[in-house]
């Protein structure tokens, strides 16, 4: 059976073969009637573009390289789905390789990325690293690590604010008294979450002290447990609990009720990222949304457009948080 050509493409359409290229190759001046048209075709066709060929004609891969941690994350996975489905939707696909915890073997999987002429660099490396020599002449797009980079783009939710809403919220129901779990500090959402907290709780004058917050060693269900009762030891009249994430706070439900504490009668907590599972928690958990899937589709957007550019540019974008509220937060008792 023969082949599927582009000309034959453009013949069944009757434009030129040059216009369906545009199309293909994502080219803005195709008007919208004409690009659904022309993909329509491709699909009843069967074509199939040739991607080496595209990439020797516009010297691009199509190709673009993502470093991540390990996809153990709700979240994280998230970003990667929405990154990856709308790269492919304009035509890219994603080279993925996975960074140690400490992320030491950077600079090597850079340099690998680079080997293979990839496009692009997407970065979802949230924990800080230390790469003061990141010489790439690709665009790189970062989530939740600010890069000083002239080709740098710098994407992540404002969790400065998440967190300020999440306090405010619990200051404007009367809690005082507020324990604070807080994510591994050498991640910049956590360190980002606390400033929140401190300008919150500094507009009514209420300390961030150390026997206010844990640090957890790591963002799991087991280590939100661990922080709760060591929380509840060392600041026992606490009436509410901020949790960095809802894992986190899914374990301090669990140590809460193991030492008799009610939620949210004695204890109200509230937790970030709003998870499906908060819906389904009981009582229903109030959280911190911060768009996982559109973090991604934004990320892949703005590479992609960089990738046109000849001149390097930088950009640093934050995306908006949203409180969620539920019923696990409630007014304090007057006793504990």
């Amino acid at each position: 059976m023969r082949q599927v050509t582009l000309h034959d493409v453009a013949n069944a359409i009757g434009v030129s073969a040059q216009t369906v290229s545009r199309v293909i190759n994502q080219r803005p001046d195709v008007a919208d009637a004409t690009r659904v048209r022309v993909w329509e075709t491709i699909r009843q066709l069967g074509y199939k573009p040739n991607i080496m060929a595209r990439g020797l004609v516009s010297r691009r891969s199509h190709v673009l390289g993502v470093i991540t941690l390990t996809l153990n994350d709700y979240f994280r996975s998230e970003v990667m789905t929405g990154l990856e489905k709308d790269a492919r939707a304009r035509g890219y696909a994603c080279h993925l390789s996975f960074a140690k915890e400490d992320a030491d073997d950077l600079p090597e999987l850079v340099d690998s990325m680079l080997a293979r002429q990839v496009d692009a660099i997407a970065l979802l490396m949230p924990k800080r690293f230390v790469y003061p020599e990141f010489h790439v002449d690709v665009p790189v797009v970062s989530i939740a690590h600010l890069l000083d980079h002239p080709r740098a783009i710098n994407v992540d939710v404002d969790n400065i604010d998440g967190a300020y809403q999440a306090i405010r919220y619990l200051l404007d129901q009367g809690h005082r008294t507020i324990g604070h779990i807080t994510g591994p500090m050498d991640w910049a959402p956590a360190a980002d979450r606390v400033e929140g907290a401190r300008r919150a709780l500094a507009e009514e004058q209420v300390p961030l002290t150390l026997r206010n917050y844990v640090e957890s060693k790591d963002w799991t269900l087991q280590s939100g447990y661990e922080a709760a009762c060591q929380l509840l030891e060392q600041l026992p009249d606490l009436t509410a609990i901020f949790c960095h994430n809802d894992w986190m706070a899914l374990g301090a439900y669990r140590a809460l009720r193991e030492m008799g504490r009610r939620i949210p009668t004695d204890v109200s907590v509230l937790g970030y990222d709003d998870l499906p599972i908060c819906q389904f928690m009981e009582p229903p958990l109030s959280s911190v949304r911060q768009p996982g899937e559109g973090l991604g589709q934004l990320m892949a957007q703005l590479v992609i457009t960089a990738i046109d550019h000849a001149e390097a540019y930088r950009q640093d974008m934050l995306v908006p948080a949203e409180l969620m509220v539920r019923d696990s937060v409630i007014a304090p008792s007057l006793t504990v």
